[in-house]
C-alpha cells in the first residue's frame, strides 16, 4: 500500500513539472533597434523598405513597412532576417514634434513623429513573439527610426 501512494505521489509530482517547465520557458529581452529606410518597396505606392540593426537580435538588410496595412494609421513592419526567420511589427504614430519655429522652414522643416510598436508574430526562431516599444521617425533623415521596447519569445 506504501508503495502504490508512493508511486501517485511521484506520478502527480512528474505531472507538475511537466506542466509548469513550458511557463518558466519565456524569455523577455529588451531590444534597441534603428531602421533606415531607403525609399519605396518597388512599384506599390504605401511601401517603404531599407535595412536594420536591432540589439540581441542582429542585423537584417530587408525590412518593409506597408502603411494602413492594418487600418488607418496602422502600419505593418516585416523584418526578414538571413536564417529566414520573422518579426511583424504594428506600429501607429502617436505624436509628432517640431524643433523650434522649424516649421517656418515650410517642406523643408524637420519633422520627427513618435510611434507605437507592438510585436505580434514572428517565424522561425520568433515563432510566438510578442513585445512593445516606442520610438522616434526622422523624415528629413530619409526615414530613420530610432525604437525601443521589449521582446518575448516563448
Amino acid at each position: 500500500m506504501k508503495l502504490l501512494r508512493f508511486a501517485l505521489a511521484a506520478g502527480a509530482l512528474v505531472a507538475l513539472l511537466a506542466l509548469a517547465a513550458p511557463a518558466i520557458a519565456a524569455t523577455t529581452t529588451t531590444y534597441h533597434a534603428t531602421f533606415v529606410e531607403i525609399g519605396s518597396g518597388g512599384p506599390a505606392a504605401g511601401v517603404s523598405c531599407g535595412s536594420a540593426t536591432i540589439s540581441q537580435l542582429g542585423h537584417v538588410a530587408n525590412q518593409c513597412i506597408v502603411f494602413n496595412a492594418c487600418g488607418p494609421n496602422c502600419h505593418v513592419r516585416t523584418i526578414t532576417f538571413d536564417d529566414g526567420s520573422t518579426l511583424v511589427i504594428h506600429e501607429s504614430i502617436v505624436g509628432m514634434i517640431s524643433p523650434g519655429q522649424s516649421s517656418a522652414a515650410g517642406a523643408n522643416a524637420p519633422l520627427f513623429l513618435e510611434i507605437t510598436q507592438t510585436i505580434v508574430s514572428g517565424t522561425v526562431r520568433f515563432a510566438g513573439a510578442t513585445g512593445s516599444g516606442t520610438g522616434t521617425v526622422n523624415t528629413v533623415a530619409g526615414s530613420v527610426i530610432i525604437a525601443s521596447g521589449t521582446i518575448t519569445l516563448p
